[in-house]
């Protein structure tokens, strides 16, 4: 819940058992990922949200203007205060609490989430949250999973300045280990082996400079 890759426990592990014909399928697969509109809200009142993301936003784009000796450290407050302010929301956040709690998407994991909550826009604007009667809670409705074995983040961001729709939309950038799960279980098998052997040897050198100090010590 701290924005952070969050990886959700309770359904699944590194061994590829599974429960049942979903778990299987998904088991079957070296890599993982699941996107789009998810409909996971943010559990707060409009006003106390739509306020924390424009406070956001005003903070950050302050901090993005050119300035002068003196006024770095007024830019890093105003970052730690626009940090506050995200994780306050994603404190509330239905998916990432979801995942914690491993009541859905067993395994699945998320990349850290830096961005403002991407729906709903009014489509005449590029910056202003949904103003119909209907006045729906700006949310991160549109995330990407995925099963985080052999799968490292390297970006995941949305594209504000898209704003042919009512959600803004989300992308990732991944860096993907070329080791299938079979493959990537027999390197670990083999590596544990090895530091059982490595092991063992120690302790037969061990044993035998023992045996050698005891034998001097008869004589």
């Amino acid at each position: 819940e701290n924005g952070r890759t969050v990886a959700a426990g309770g359904g699944g592990d590194d061994s590829g058992s599974g429960g049942g014909g979903g778990n299987r399928l998904m088991d079957s697969m070296d890599r993982v990922f699941f996107c789009g509109d998810l409909n996971y809200r943010v559990d707060l009142p409009r006003e106390q949200t739509e306020l924390a993301v424009l406070r956001m936003r005003e903070l950050l784009d302050d901090g993005g203007n050119e300035s002068g000796d003196g006024e770095d450290e007024d830019d890093d407050e105003e970052r730690r205060e626009a940090e506050e302010l995200r994780l306050s929301l994603l404190r509330h956040d239905q998916l990432l609490r979801t995942l914690s709690e491993g009541r859905a998407f067993p395994s699945f994991a998320e990349g850290r989430i830096a961005f403002p909550p991407t729906f709903k826009f009014d489509k005449s604007s590029p910056t202003k949250y949904d103003t119909s009667h209907k006045k729906r809670i700006p949310a991160w409705t549109d995330r990407v999973l995925f099963r985080p074995f052999g799968v490292r983040v390297v970006e995941y961001d949305s594209v504000p300045t898209a704003a042919h729709s009512d959600h803004r939309p989300v992308f990732g950038t991944y860096r993907v280990s070329l080791l299938g799960r079979e493959r990537r279980t027999a390197k670990k098998a083999e590596a544990k082996a090895k530091k059982a052997e490595e092991g063992g040897k120690k302790r037969r050198k061990k044993r035998r400079t023992r045996t050698s100090k005891e034998e001097e010590d008869e004589n």
